[in-house]
């Protein structure tokens, strides 16, 4: 269980290109293959936004809806891959 946040934390501390630090729920899904929790899934949810929100704010010309439009695109993105991988099994009744 403590892998999936370990690897985003890599991801998120090695400072790569906003598609590689929104994979949170992705890394969550790949770690644990359909054992993903549902406080799981929603941190890993809000750490991508967070992570690429604040990145998209550092870039030069992006305005504040722009970083957050940025960050809400990365994240749902990284979402869907993260369900057809498995992550949202938590989501099931």
């Amino acid at each position: 269980m403590k892998r999936a946040p370990l690897a985003c934390a890599l991801v998120v501390g090695s400072g790569l290109a906003l598609a590689a630090l929104g994979g949170c729920v992705t890394t969550a899904a790949i770690a644990r293959p359909h054992r993903v929790s549902l406080p799981l899934l929603a941190g890993a949810a809000a750490a991508d936004l967070l992570v690429v929100g604040l990145l998209a704010s550092q870039a030069q010309d992006f305005s504040a809806g722009a970083s957050i439009a940025a960050a809400a695109a990365v994240t749902v993105s990284d979402v869907g891959v993260g369900c057809i991988l498995g992550a949202c099994g938590a989501l099931r009744p």
